[in-house]
């Protein structure tokens, strides 16, 4: 009985040591689902958006070309005839449903962020930095923080050559990317001189591999994704093409003046 006795308390105090493990475990990966929570990537989604949609009108376009070439619809088959429009407007309206759904929607970037996050932070630092993005100055930090993911998926899809700066039919993304980018830029703003403790963050080896983190390396996995489903859309627009066909046929029906 005695041995029984130690037998059941071993296995209590081994159950014990796996409950407390995996409660750590378990707050340790709440505090980061927190810290990704209170950011607000809505300037980065647009800037995508816009890249995407960009990108899909010029693959629909080349299309949408070539078939027109190779049945020889003539030369008034071209973006500036209904038809045309009606037949491009049709297939980016499917691409860009995909298009959303892989990047948009941000699911993708959550397991890959709290990979990043488990990886380079511990628990205490956890504490800290939560306890410091409660403040005012440190929420301000987090709108800088965005801004700056924001800006460096700009930079990297310029700086690649990738983005253009106009594009006929892509008018409302700019738009929105533009108005989200100024409003955010002036919303971040505030005098370090009145709020020194910004600056102590800022400095701090926790603020440091934050902003790397957050940043520079989530910055990565966003660009990747828009560069791979940008890739994809000559694909993407040529699975499109049964979209067009209506308008096509409509084109080739019209009377001929």
């Amino acid at each position: 009985m005695k041995r029984a006795g130690k037998h059941w308390q071993v296995l209590v105090w081994m159950a014990g040591l796996f409950l407390a493990s995996t409660a750590w475990a378990q707050s340790k990966q709440d505090k980061i689902d927190q810290l990704i929570n209170l950011h607000d990537l809505k300037t980065t989604i647009a800037i995508g958006n816009y890249f995407l949609k960009q990108e899909s009108l010029n693959a629909a376009r080349t299309q949408l070309y070539r078939l027109g070439n190779a049945q020889k619809l003539g030369k008034d088959w071209n973006p500036a005839n209904a038809h045309w429009k009606k037949a491009e407007e049709a297939m980016v309206t499917s691409m860009m449903q995909e298009a959303r759904r892989n990047f948009s929607g941000m699911e993708w970037l959550l397991p890959e962020w709290k990979e990043l996050s488990s990886n380079e932070f511990s628990d205490a630092e956890l504490d800290v930095l939560r306890a410091h993005f409660a403040t005012e100055v440190g929420r301000k930090q987090l709108q800088i923080t965005d801004h700056s993911v924001a800006f460096h998926v700009m930079a990297a899809l310029t700086l690649g050559g990738r983005m253009q700066g106009i594009v006929a039919g892509a008018e409302a993304e700019r738009q929105e990317m533009t108005e989200l980018y100024d409003r955010e830029d002036r919303e971040m703003r505030f005098d370090i001189n009145e709020n020194p403790e910004s600056v102590r963050f800022a400095m701090s080896p926790v603020g440091k591999k934050y902003f790397i983190n957050a940043v520079l390396k989530v910055t990565g996995r966003i660009s990747q994704r828009l560069y791979q489903t940008a890739n994809d859309m000559s694909k993407k627009a040529e699975a499109a093409l049964p979209e067009a066909t209506p308008s096509m046929e409509e084109f080739r029906a019209r009377p001929q003046g």
